[in-house]
């Protein structure tokens, strides 16, 4: 049976490379200890490329692709205000992939739209984490 993937969806626009990447990082070297091969959008595109080598249609493409390939979606909505995330989020209820979020704060509110499209919202990483260990992976694998 292959690995369970899970795609790591939130803010990218207007964030730096650290500010996009580190809170992706820390999810996938937990995830990876439990089996877990999780898809990060920053390790494909990322605003730091050179944007001649790709469009913006690839790139919508691409991210839609592996959210589609996905057994569940985590997303960081400590930056809401994010299209691309969104789409990705209602996608993934188009598709039946449950979304579990964290990071919501009182400074960013999050459009209701978007809570319409979460499956579990934690408040914390480490709850979301968590979560997706005792509830989704033994019901994934």
């Amino acid at each position: 049976m292959s690995k369970p993937k899970i795609y790591l969806a939130g803010k990218m626009s207007g964030l730096t490379y650290e500010q996009m990447n580190n809170w992706r990082r820390k999810v996938k070297a937990y995830l990876e200890g439990y089996g877990v091969q999780c898809l990060n959008p920053v390790d494909y595109y990322n605003f730091e490329l050179d944007r001649s080598t790709y469009t913006e249609k690839e790139i919508k493409e691409f991210d839609l692709f592996l959210v589609k390939m996905s057994s569940l979606i985590i997303v960081n909505l400590e930056y809401p205000d994010t299209i691309g995330t969104a789409i990705e989020l209602q996608k993934a209820q188009d598709w039946g992939i449950p979304v579990i979020a964290f990071g919501r704060t009182e400074e960013r509110p999050v459009h209701p739209w978007i809570t319409l499209c979460i499956t579990k919202e934690c408040k914390t990483m480490a709850d979301a984490l968590n979560h997706i260990v005792e509830f989704y992976l033994p019901n994934i694998f």
